[in-house]
């Protein structure tokens, strides 16, 4: 520090302070020279090596010693280096996507003009690097000159880059030999694990607490949180990889497995050892199916993390990873955090002692009950059983005093719960619901309880005590006649759906957010459900005999979702539409409704409105902000004021099915309207569903069938949208699909095909002169038709697939109309859709010119 003092003092005062021997920055001389310059100094990779105290004196105070607009700069791998000697710390941010992409360019390809694999793997390498400016300097200049070949090699080994390497290093370097295994730990098994979840497993790896250690992974940016997630950056990650893989050639002997062949290798030949700590393995990336042997652990008695788990829930991950029907033999004492989606076997191993145990994860497994007997279990904090169909009973848990949760939701062989619940008084999450068998249920008097779910036991016909902590509360499809006003003053969530028995609700009171009443037989709704504050959905659909809502007085600024539907209630209050001043989401399907109030223009946050299956007469102006309107089934609608903004405004399509009464003529006018205007489309079409059997004049060309051939004009390059009308006999989904599947869905694909170039080969089966322009999908879900019985049309104008014919002026196109079904599985038919006609409106734009068809 002494040579960095004098060389620093040499360079800013001169060279003549060489010959005045030891000097200091506390030296009276050296601060009045001092005063007199502006600087800006740059002290470049400060570590715990630097003293700083002086530098602190010279920075500090009302006797700082720079003259005025001097500015010092540090920089530090470790932010606990700055603490108390720097007024503001900033944390260097990453190159943004864009800036990332062009300075690896500017390295790796100069002058070169890039071709379609070096931007593909331009983007791949700058996803992969995230910003990081070393790293794409450094690997941009190697790869320079190199084939696409070098380039996909050099991407999977970037940490491996020396400079690269080395930078990497020196932080891992800094740490202790336990933070060093901490740091492994959470490389490999622990990004993007809840913060609060990772400390609480690793306290229980090293027996201490370690937050002091997390602390200064995140100090020297080895590792980061974002929302209260530990995160770490690809490249340390890789780094981590390779010092775990360098620690034995054989993968049974290395500390921590991850990579998938490592995993199959060790797991399916027993090649096991004691030097491994824990394994980690994403079960849908399997390609085969792994059976294990019972002694798949046997020799792994160091054993204390394993993650076997389900990263993609679209696959069909079931019976991937199996077991003997012994199941396993051993399981390591040392078990700390054990979590294996689909667990395959009846129970754990006889001989397995939970003590270390911290957190069990066993969701959708086949496990029928844990173990027999009591254990010691005190550190046990957390148990998932979801979804474990088989689970018959569960094992004695009265030693489980720091129990925080315990998730048996859709456990359905369940039929009790064992009494001793009520004692574990740190217990604070407690899930039920979907037990479907469950007989009985312990009465709770939990001071501590957080979240209570239980749903479909009839035996419970008194709410729980309610304690000062409770947050969510779920009694559904109970035989709860009555609950206290005290539960309304202290929960955030009720759910109460389909309580048959509970004819009167409390008083409302305190800050409840969510607050779900459906299928309930309350006559009525207290007044007091305008009050609280942070109220924001509000459900009491299917309550049949509730003919009224209460009077509005106040605003209700939070509520934003109101379901109505399927209630007794004839009229709507207009006050109810002048202070629910958020309301977005409004479901009134099934109601006795005649009208609306006109007021319900004036809702300027309203996106969704149901109003399926309503008496309603007349469809009132609504507001400019709405973005889905479902009227379908409404048989005495007979009139709307719906403007063309409002049609041009919808995201979804504007369903009049079974609307018989409805003059549908103005609807029609004013989408053509709307598409003549040259007014924005917001979401770039505009669909609608109306009874009636006969094409709108201003498609010029019309068809029988499913299918319509037209002769393109001299002008595609101006084409700005098409439009088209289908007039079809419901139902379109085939009489062999079951109708009373909730999961058949029916879409509408359009595929357009043009006549061949210079006699190219047809690609298509039924024309050999034509080959297909493009397919796309203009409609989904079709199934909420099922019911029409007469014709009905559906309308469609698309500005998004104009392109492909605009070069194809005075050709000859086909448009072919097919409904691909599917029962919300594999199963998939495609067929020509049953219409009696098709129509076709090609809009075009007389400003655009042929070099802006792009």
């Amino acid at each position: 520090m002494a040579d960095l003092q004098r060389s620093f003092l040499s360079q800013l005062l001169g060279q003549e302070i060489l010959n005045m021997g030891f000097l200091s920055f506390r030296d009276t001389f050296v601060r009045d020279r001092l005063r007199r310059k502006k600087v800006f100094i740059v002290l470049d990779d400060v570590d715990d090596s630097m003293p700083l105290e002086e530098w602190k004196e010279l920075l500090h105070g009302q006797h700082r010693s720079f003259g005025a607009g001097s500015k010092v700069l540090m920089t530090s791998r470790d932010r606990q280096v700055l603490t108390n000697v720097v007024d503001e710390t900033y944390e260097v941010e990453r190159l943004s996507y864009e800036e990332a992409l062009q300075l690896f360019s500017s390295k790796a390809l100069k002058n070169w003009i890039s071709t379609n694999d070096h931007r593909d793997l331009i983007e791949k390498i700058a996803s992969h690097v995230q910003g990081n400016p070393l790293a794409l300097i450094v690997l941009g200049s190697s790869l320079y000159g190199k084939s696409t070949e070098e380039w996909y090699s050099a991407l999977n080994k970037l940490a491996q880059i020396p400079r690269i390497k080395n930078a990497l290093r020196i932080s891992y370097n800094g740490l202790d030999e336990e933070q060093q295994s901490i740091f492994l730990d959470i490389a490999l098994f622990f990004r993007r694990f809840k913060q609060k979840q990772a400390i609480r497993i690793l306290d229980g790896f090293y027996h201490r607490s370690v937050i002091f250690d997390i602390s200064i992974l995140i100090d020297k940016c080895l590792i980061t949180t974002s929302h209260n997630m530990l995160e770490i950056h690809d490249l340390l990650q890789e780094m981590a990889f390779s010092i775990v893989r360098a620690e034995s050639k054989f993968p049974g002997k290395r500390s921590r497995l991850c990579h998938l062949p490592d995993v199959i290798h060790v797991m399916e030949e027993n090649k096991g050892t004691e030097e491994i700590k824990g394994i980690s393995l994403d079960i849908s990336k399997l390609s085969r199916q792994i059976h294990l042997k019972p002694g798949a652990f046997a020799m792994m008695d160091s054993l204390r993390f394993v993650k076997f788990y389900f990263g993609d829930f679209s696959k069909d991950n079931n019976d991937k990873l199996l077991l003997p029907p012994t199941g396993l033999e051993y399981l390591s004492n040392k078990m700390v955090y054990f979590h294996w989606d689909g667990f395959p076997s009846k129970s754990l191993p006889q001989s397995f002692c939970a003590q270390h145990l911290v957190e069990l994860d066993l969701r959708r497994s086949k496990v029928e009950k844990l173990w027999t007997g009591v254990q010691d279990i005190g550190n046990l904090r957390n148990i998932v059983l979801f979804d474990s169909r088989y689970l018959i009973e569960l094992p004695d848990l009265s030693k489980a005093k720091n129990l925080v949760c315990l998730n048996l939701g859709g456990c359905s062989s369940l039929t009790e719960v064992p009494s001793y619940l009520q004692h574990l008084d740190k217990l604070e999450e407690l899930v039920l619901n979907g037990c479907n068998n469950l007989r009985s249920f312990p009465m709770l008097d939990s001071k501590v309880l957080r979240e209570l779910a239980i749903d479909r036991c009839l035996d419970t016909t008194k709410c729980p005590t309610i304690s000062q902590n409770m947050k969510r509360l779920e009694l559904v499809e109970t035989s709860l006649k009555e609950v206290p006003q005290s539960v309304t003053s202290k929960l955030e969530h009720l759910s109460l759906d389909g309580c048959s028995k509970m004819t009167k609700f409390p008083e409302i009171s305190g800050d409840i957010e969510t607050l779900y009443l459906d299928k309930i037989v309350i006559t009525e709704l207290p007044s007091s459900i305008q009050f609280p504050k942070k109220l924001n959905l509000l459900a009491i659909g299917g309550c049949s005999k509730l003919q009224s809502f209460p009077e509005i007085t106040v605003p209700m600024k939070s509520l934003t979702w109101l379901n109505l539907s399927g209630t007794g209630i004839k009229e709507i209050p207009s006050s109810l539409f002048k202070h629910m001043i958020s309301l977005v989401t409004l479901l009134l399907r099934g109601t006795l409704i005649k009208e609306l109030p006109l007021s319900i223009k004036d809702m300027v946050c309203l996106r969704y409105l149901a109003l399926d299956k309503t008496p309603i007469k007349v469809l009132p102006e609504l507001p400019p902000s709405l973005r889905s309107l479902t009227t379908h089934d409404c048989a005495s609608l007979e009139t709307t004021v719906i403007s063309i903004n409002t049609i041009g405004s919808l995201w979804d399509v504007l369903n009049f099915a079974n609307c018989f009464k409805l003059d549908h003529k103005p609807l029609i006018a004013a989408m053509h309207l709307k598409i003549q205007s040259g007014e924005e489309i917001k979401y770039g079409k505009i669909q609608m569903v109306l009874p009636g059997s006969e094409i709108p004049e201003w498609f010029g060309d019309k068809g029988i069938g499913s299918s319509l051939t037209i002769q393109l004009p001299s002008n595609c390059h101006q084409l700005k949208g098409i439009a088209f009308c289908l007039v079809f006999l419901l139902p379109l989904l085939s009489h062999d699909m079951h109708y009373a599947s909730k999961l058949n869905f029916s879409k509408i694909y359009l595929e357009c095909h043009v006549e061949s170039k210079n006699g190219d080969s047809a690609n298509d089966e039924d024309d050999e002169s034509k080959y297909k322009l493009l397919q796309y999908n203009v409609y989904d879900k079709f199934s909420i038709f099922n019911s029409c019985d007469s014709d009905h049309m559906f309308l469609h104008y698309d500005l998004g697939f104009v392109y492909p014919f605009q070069k194809y002026s005075g050709k000859e196109v086909t448009f072919k109309f097919y409904n691909r079904m599917s029962n919300g599985k594999s199963h998939v038919i495609q067929k020509p859709c049953k219409l009696k006609s098709c129509g076709v409106y090609l809009h075009f734009d007389e400003n655009i010119r042929a070099n802006d068809t792009s």
